[in-house]
């Protein structure tokens, strides 16, 4: 089967064609779960559909967890090649920060514009240092803080731990920041902090450590990854789905349940990336990398365009939700890719808003 023509790139930051599936795969996770998210709300929550689409957006809240888990393999692998902390900063100045930054303050003005909810002085913290300018701009955030957090592991990676080391790490620096965040201190918001992602952070940093026997680590541990996730998500997904109803619900088994959830959910979409990386030539992987080339922009833009459909106000009346939440994926999907691809024709415009062209 002959692959699509996709324009290149005009540069590659990845070396791996899997890391560009994986991002590919996640990106429509996102917008899976964001849109089914949203017509949650206009449900009946006592029909069938609600049901169906709340497990489908619950089982599918793993996309932040699984992008850090690949952000930290990815520069682990980079800063064991070549530890130069200075080029390591300024890059990540370049692509996170500032691009942080201003879509932060573009969200801020459009949520003044469209909904009459001008920017408060007094929540400048949490736009700046938790990611609350919009819903979605936690994750980088939360990613600017792993920035900060991998230099610090590195002297541990570089000695290559075993995996049991890596668990017990798990476990115990997870149980400390759930049970500090408990007793101790109550964090505003725990999903805009890097230690609440533990499991996948480390998860990554060990994968990068292992990286010259990663195809033999996927085939063996793909099916434990998947058991332990299935495990996770029956202790997560009827609290998930409770919760989503407005109950009080035990935070420790949520909690615990979802890390063992996205930890080995995210290994599982790791393996299938690295698996479908062998099938390049199909059009389905062709469209997939082209997803993940610019996932970045689809992930900045796509709550634009569901925001401006609802804003537009008929879809849902005139098609109702059978039609209407397709369309809504299609266009929240295929409108920011179309828009990603041709920004990045304009390199410096791409640069100035995206961090890369």
């Amino acid at each position: 089967m002959i692959s699509p023509k996709i324009p290149e790139a005009p540069e590659r930051a990845e070396r791996f064609l899997w890391v560009e599936l994986f991002r590919g795969l996640a990106i429509v996770e996102v917008i899976l779960h964001h849109v089914s998210g949203r017509f949650v709300r206009i449900l009946d929550s006592e029909g069938v559909i609600w049901w169906i689409v709340a497990i489908v957006n619950r089982t599918l809240h793993y996309a932040v967890p699984a992008f850090l888990m690949l952000t930290a393999l990815v520069l682990t692998l980079s800063l064991m090649r070549q530890t130069d902390y200075g080029r390591y900063a300024q890059n990540r100045l370049l692509r996170a920060v500032l691009p942080f930054l201003l879509w932060s303050g573009l969200y801020l003005l459009y949520r003044w514009w469209a909904y009459d909810a001008p920017p408060r002085v007094d929540r400048i913290p949490d736009y700046l240092l938790w990611g609350k300018a919009y819903f979605h701009l936690y994750f980088l955030a939360v990613a600017m803080q792993l920035y900060l957090m991998l230099p610090l592991l590195m002297p541990a990676a570089r000695r290559r731990p075993p995996f049991w080391a890596m668990v017990v790490g798990i476990v115990v620096l997870s149980m400390a920041v759930y049970w500090f965040n408990r007793l101790v201190y109550r964090l505003p918001y725990t999903g805009s902090f890097i230690l609440w992602y533990t499991p996948t952070v480390l998860l990554g940093v060990w994968v990068a450590t292992q990286a010259e026997r990663l195809e033999a680590i996927l085939k063996r541990g793909w099916v434990w990854a998947l058991l332990v996730a299935l495990i996770g998500l029956a202790f997560y997904l009827p609290l998930a789905l409770s919760a989503l109803r407005g109950n009080a619900v035990n935070t420790f088994q949520y909690q615990v349940g979802n890390w063992l959830y996205t930890g080995g959910i995210s290994f599982v979409l790791l393996a299938v990336a690295y698996w479908l990386s062998q099938q390049d030539g199909s059009r389905f992987v062709g469209l997939l990398r082209f997803a993940g080339r610019y996932s970045l922009q689809i992930y900045l833009l796509h709550p634009l365009i569901v925001s401006e459909l609802d804003r537009w106000g008929w879809l849902i009346p005139n098609l109702g939700v059978r039609f209407a939440m397709p369309l809504y994926i299609l266009l929240a999907l295929l409108v920011p890719l179309g828009l990603a691809w041709l920004i990045a024709r304009t390199r410096r415009l791409s640069l100035a808003l995206f961090g890369r062209a």
